[in-house]
């Protein structure tokens, strides 16, 4: 057991006393107070370190504190922080990350969160098309706004009382035949899926159809790989607005710039967060002059917002472009997921804890279990698989049944061998 230290302690005490709201359940699972980070490690103020698994769930995507990132973030911030007018950084990093977004989608409007920006292009597409609907895949995840917090748990006490009624959910076709390296042969039809949505009566006031291409929040979910067509040709014969939320899939998370290209498919819209600043709050809504211009955001002040698009987020996004499109990144990312993938099945193969590998890219997943009845394990073994995996030094999703693995993209092959070393020492 790690020691705690006096700055860690008191770090707790003030957050007990002072955070609002319900806790953060992965960090009282995780037990440590982190002092700073290097690469893909974490560091306590004991001398811990932790391979870090999680990544900020996606957002530290260039691991912790990379030189270049940094450097750009501290020289902007010894030029200009703020103004309320156009800026020399704005124009840049529009021209560059338009440069690399196709024709349909070059326009963009910058945000701070996540949330905002599913905000704004749910707003973007409503408005467009004239209809309130909105439809959304169970488990999917994209915020915690009066708009968006409902789409997990539709059914909820909360939901039914305070839900907007324009929510409609529809079954998420997960892939259960493949598992991370034989995913891209994976030939599955969503046509149940499709069929059933094509059939509902619920859906003559859709307008905007919002999901994610692999769904995170609930695990690293996949779906069947013709999935996502499927959906783009029914949308198209409906005239539904496709927006594809890519907070995790957008940024090389996939061994790909966007998670779309992996897919195959072009959405009307997608929403960009997460990796998109390397770790500074940086989102966007990305569409054609089409669909803003026919919107009620097309209005003068239609997409302003008080931070979105300020210098120091510039230079952070500019920065984090730079590095993700530099010579052999996205390379780098397949080479070292290919090998993870391999890695995960191996893991799956000598674990009965261990069930449904799964995922794309450096977003994997597997199930928690119990071996006896193939349930998914209780809370108490999945903490105690997370305590296990954090005295070994490794940060991981594990107090829940459906954990994630989604390191930095700049993780090592050799990082890759200590993460599952040391999932092997627990799980098996």
């Amino acid at each position: 057991m790690k020691r705690v230290t006096r700055s860690s302690r008191r770090a707790l005490d003030a957050i007990a006393r002072f955070a609002g709201g319900g806790p953060r359940p992965y960090a009282e699972a995780a037990g440590v107070v982190i002092e700073r980070g290097d690469g893909s490690y974490l560091y306590d103020g004991s001398g811990g370190r932790y391979l870090d698994t999680v990544s900020g769930f996606g957002v530290a995507s260039l691991g912790h504190s990379h030189p270049h990132w940094v450097k750009s973030i501290v020289e902007q911030a010894g030029r200009l922080g703020v103004a309320p007018l156009d800026t020399v950084d704005l124009g840049c990093y529009l021209e560059a990350l338009g440069g690399v977004l196709p024709p349909e989608l070059q326009q963009v409007a910058l945000y701070s969160g996540g949330a905002e920006a599913v905000e704004m292009a749910v707003r973007l597409g409503q408005t467009y098309s004239g209809r309130a609907g909105v439809l959304t895949f169970a488990n999917g995840f994209h915020g915690k706004t009066a708009a968006l917090r409902y789409i997990r748990d539709p059914a909820s006490t909360e939901a039914r009382w305070l839900g907007p009624q324009w929510l409609r959910t529809a079954t998420f076709p997960a892939c259960e035949q493949h598992d991370a390296v034989d995913y891209a042969s994976c030939e599955e039809s969503a046509g149940e899926v499709i069929a059933e949505l094509a059939g509902r009566q619920d859906v003559d006031d859709i307008g905007v159809v919002l999901l994610e291409a692999i769904q995170g929040t609930a695990g690293n979910v996949v779906p069947v790989r013709r999935f996502l067509p499927e959906l783009r040709a029914l949308c198209d014969e409906r005239e539904w607005v496709l927006v594809l939320d890519e907070a995790i899939t957008g940024f090389g998370r996939l061994g790909r710039l966007f998670g779309f290209e992996y897919f195959g498919v072009r959405p009307d819209a997608i929403v960009l967060s997460k990796g998109l600043g390397g770790g500074f709050p940086l989102s966007a809504v990305c569409a054609s002059a089409e669909l803003w211009s026919g919107s009620a955001l097309g209005q003068p002040s239609g997409t302003t917002t008080t931070f979105g698009g300020n210098p120091l987020a510039c230079a952070a996004g500019l920065a984090t472009l730079e590095i993700v499109t530099g010579d052999g990144f996205l390379e780098g990312v397949c080479s070292v997921s290919t090998h993870a993938a391999t890695q995960l099945r191996e893991l799956a193969d000598v674990s009965p804890l261990v069930a449904r590998p799964r995922g794309v890219g450096l977003m994997l997943g597997f199930d928690l279990v119990d071996p006896t009845t193939g349930e998914f394990a209780t809370s108490s073994t999945c903490h105690a698989i997370s305590h296990a995996c954090r005295e070994l030094g490794m940060l991981t999703v594990a107090h829940v049944p459906r954990v994630r693995i989604s390191p930095p993209l700049t993780v090592s092959h050799a990082e890759v061998d200590e993460m599952f070393k040391i999932f092997r020492e627990v799980l098996t």
